[in-house]
């Protein structure tokens, strides 16, 4: 019994990508993919719905950012989830959709080694693992070594420019017109060409990077209204708002309520961040930790 209680939740962050690691059922809203992410069942089996019609049922399934998360199409809810937020402009989720079964653009099902992925992640969350640790495991199942130097997508540099752009002046609230002229292309023609690289408008994604500034601070122990300004939102129901929206359910469900999160931050996020944050902060609030490593 002791040994269960001492098994939490878990929530990786990286500097690129995350993996969220659960304990228990928790169902979602219908809500906007803007992270591509591969989705596993520790427990229990994911219900997908085809245009035909037919429903099957899987342990893990690969959506893309873009798509729309609706329960209809794809239900988790009675299953225990885990949840990996692939790191965008790799070869991450190109090389992932040649791998599973094809349901819908933007929907595939069914890893190919399906059982040692559910194995190798219930390990990562019952047992000690770093970051680093825990993301050099789910490569082998990311990238095949057959795959390591093939390039499958091509990624604009004018692109990847914008993104950095986007990372590194997050309370700067730049204009669209100031993120064109940076690359030499028209408002409308970067509207374009980020939404076919990224899969999201370029609004969407300073959205979802804002958030991402707020859960690093929620996972520092930080209050929502804290953690909402600190990511450059007016509002605490602003932030709040962005996050379901986002994610499928509120702040509160993921950080302040039982079974408790337990936060591993890489060192590389400090490095990184444009925003100030005391990484040696340790905090118990609520029985939630963070630990950088």
């Amino acid at each position: 019994m002791a040994e269960l209680e001492s098994i939490r939740r878990k929530l990786y962050i990286g500097i690129n990508q995350s993996l969220y690691l659960g304990l228990k059922f928790v169902p979602h809203k219908d809500h906007a993919i803007v992270s591509d992410k591969l989705i596993v069942s520790l427990r229990g089996n994911i219900k997908i719905t085809l245009n035909n019609g037919n429903q099957i049922l899987s342990r893990s399934c690969l959506l893309k950012a873009g798509v729309s998360f609706e329960n209809a199409k794809v239900n988790m809810d009675n299953a225990v989830m885990a949840v990996y937020y692939l790191a965008p402009l790799t070869q991450d989720y190109p090389a992932l959709e040649s791998t599973m079964t094809y349901a819908t653009d933007g929907l595939h099902y069914n890893h190919p080694e399906q059982d040692g992925l559910i194995a190798m992640l219930v390990n990562i969350r019952d047992t000690p693992t770093t970051p680093e640790q825990a993301y050099a495991q789910l490569r082998q199942f990311i990238i095949k070594p057959h795959q390591e130097n093939v390039i499958i997508k091509q990624f604009d540099k004018r692109i990847i420019q914008v993104v950095c752009e986007i990372r590194s002046t997050t309370n700067e609230n730049l204009s669209l017109r100031e993120f064109a002229q940076n690359v030499c292309l028209s408002e409308s023609r970067l509207e374009k060409l980020f939404k076919e690289q990224m899969g999201i408008p370029i609004t969407r994604y300073r959205l979802r990077y804002r958030v991402w500034i707020g859960i690093i601070h929620l996972a520092l122990g930080r209050s929502i209204t804290e953690a909402a300004l600190a990511a450059g939102f007016a509002s605490t129901a602003h932030f709040s708002k962005s996050f379901s929206a986002i994610n499928g359910i509120p702040p509160s469900e993921t950080f302040f309520k039982p079974p408790h999160l337990e936060v591993l931050i890489d060192e590389q996020v400090f490095e990184n961040m444009t925003i100030k944050i005391d990484k040696n902060i340790v905090h118990n609030k609520n029985k939630t930790k963070m630990l950088a490593v």
